[in-house]
């Protein structure tokens, strides 16, 4: 039986973007959440799953629905990166399927300039290494960007890629934020600029 069409979201809700937000993941993720609830023209009541996406930077969707007045029938708390996003979605439509609920509010909600972040940097303690991460993390494999470098050295090697390909998309993004009033970086940038910037994790 095909999900096609028959699922859809109805409803968004952010927060300010800022650097040093002064609020905690708690209380920006009850913001969120509650502003899509309004933007779907829905009532707190209405919602019974809540999925949401961390790296152990952020708030329990447990914290966060009774802030609200819901009450869950289902919810999970996901560790993963920013490719969760879409695989939620997945998840939300796998549980109204399966019959755990109705309708779901998903939410990311971090501070990452003031508090923990991704690569180990931020407001938080050392932790511990375990699981998978013992064949990384002690050598020095914390972040996205040097895991992607991996992948990324390889297709050159491969195929002879350069880096450039990844500065048109840098530049592309620059270009939409600089039309977004939302936005919080606005600068343009040239794919010159981009190329000629100092590696985060080379070659990306």
């Amino acid at each position: 039986m095909s999900l096609r069409d028959k699922y859809c979201i109805v409803g968004v809700g952010e927060t300010e973007y800022s650097r040093g937000s002064g609020r905690s993941t708690r209380a920006l993720a009850v913001e969120a959440v509650r502003k899509a609830i309004l933007d779907a023209g829905l009532k707190a009541s209405d919602v019974d799953g809540m999925l949401d996406y961390q790296s152990g930077d952020s708030t329990l969707a447990p914290h966060v629905a009774p802030d609200l007045g819901i009450r869950l029938n289902f919810y999970m708390d996901v560790m993963g990166g920013g490719s969760s996003t879409e695989a939620l979605v997945g998840l939300a439509m796998g549980a109204i399927e399966a019959g755990m609920c109705k309708t779901v509010a998903i939410y990311r909600a971090m501070n990452g300039y003031s508090e923990f972040r991704i690569g180990g940097t931020g407001a938080r303690a050392a932790q511990p290494v375990r699981g998978l991460d013992l064949a990384q993390v002690p050598f020095g494999m914390r972040s996205a960007g040097q895991n992607f470098a991996l992948t990324f050295m390889r297709h050159m090697y491969d195929y002879g890629t350069t880096s450039e390909p990844d500065a048109h998309v840098k530049q592309a993004h620059s270009t939409h934020a600089s039309n977004n009033p939302k936005a919080f970086e606005k600068k343009r940038v040239t794919v010159q600029d981009v190329v000629n910037s100092r590696w985060i994790c080379e070659p990306l």
